[in-house]
């Protein structure tokens, strides 16, 4: 029984060779064999610095919804003692705590993009060697302009679909169907997501190689993206077929693994809550709050650990498998 290539050199000389190539599976998880070590390291740094930089986040987020929360535990206490029932926060000021989560989101992602490119950039240039050209900054840019494409149509849609079925009634809103379009209001009211989540799939499958493209390669953002745009939709071969071969596991298998690990994150919220109480401000409502968002928190940075190292790895192997199929690399064209 044969090893699959365990060095960027040979991984590259099996690409360019005649010679029978591996799987890309099998070169991937050689690759790992042979430098995975520093590659899980850089993981492990990055998930903890990203786990620091969302704490921080967190706090601020917190700060700001403060007297918010105040109000919410003021009102409970009253409800308490002279009514003796349950208390529930009115829309107003749920509203406003989701207004602050809505505020923080973009810094939170930003926090992710910023984790996931540098193992992203680390994970390519194991694949293809020491030579490679691209930047940490230019795979960043890459990450960011393809998050706004590939979202913009499901925003699209929902707006699109909000404007013509959702009606203000008041302090309230319901979906009801305008009087202008009592026929089309289920064609209204589902087909815009739809189409803006299918147009959504589309572009993030012909851009999965992009962030590969642009460590590897050294093109800017908006070139990296029409070249893994030609690989994956490529006429020529079945280089979508095999594309979404390897994407959709790693997309299933991430979704599951998170799916584990957020029941076994569970005893942190009871952790959290006491922490909260015994360390910080007596409220119970930003407690219960700090109890809920500690397992997701917990469960999304192991699923990162986890997963993004092999995966982007696999990713960059098929970037690697699928180049010399459209033209050669522009080292090979020079000489």
């Amino acid at each position: 029984m044969t090893k699959g290539p365990t060095t960027s050199e040979q991984l590259r000389a099996a690409e360019g060779g005649g010679g029978p190539r591996h799987g890309i599976v099998r070169t991937a998880f050689g690759v790992l064999r042979r430098d995975g070590r520093p590659l899980f390291g850089l993981t492990a740094r990055v998930a903890g610095l990203v786990a620091l930089g969302a704490l921080l986040l967190t706090a601020v987020a917190f700060l700001v919804a403060w007297p918010t929360f105040t109000e919410i535990r003021a009102g409970a206490i009253r409800a308490e003692a002279y009514d003796g029932d349950s208390y529930a926060p009115d829309g107003r000021r749920v509203q406003h705590l989701w207004l602050i989560l809505l505020a923080c989101m973009p810094f939170l992602i930003l926090l992710l993009h910023l984790g996931c490119t540098a193992i992203q950039t680390a994970s390519a240039r194991t694949v293809a060697g020491a030579g490679t050209r691209g930047r940490f900054r230019t795979v960043l840019g890459v990450n960011v302009l393809r998050g706004v494409l590939v979202w913009a149509p499901v925003v699209l849609g929902i707006l699109v679909e909000e404007y013509f079925t959702t009606t203000l009634f008041r302090e309230y809103t319901v979906i009801v169907p305008k009087w202008e379009y009592p026929n089309l209001f289920e064609i209204l009211r589902y087909g815009p997501p739809l189409l803006g989540m299918a147009t959504a799939l589309v572009l993030r499958l012909g851009w999965t190689l992009a962030p590969a493209i642009a460590a590897t390669e050294g093109l800017g953002p908006r070139a990296a993206l029409r070249r893994s745009w030609s690989l994956t939709w490529s006429r020529a071969s079945a280089a979508w077929f095999r594309t979404v071969a390897v994407a959709l596991p790693l997309g299933l298998l991430t979704v599951g693994v998170y799916l584990l690990l957020h029941p076994a994150a569970r005893p942190l919220r009871s952790g959290t809550v006491h922490l909260f109480l015994a360390w910080g401000p007596d409220n119970t409502y930003a407690a219960y709050v700090a109890g809920v968002l500690a397992p997701i928190a917990a469960a999304l940075l192991l699923t990162g650990a986890l997963v993004l190292p092999p995966a982007h790895t696999l990713l960059a192997v098929l970037q690697r498998r699928l180049a010399p199929a459209r033209e050669p690399h522009p080292a090979a064209t020079r000489t």
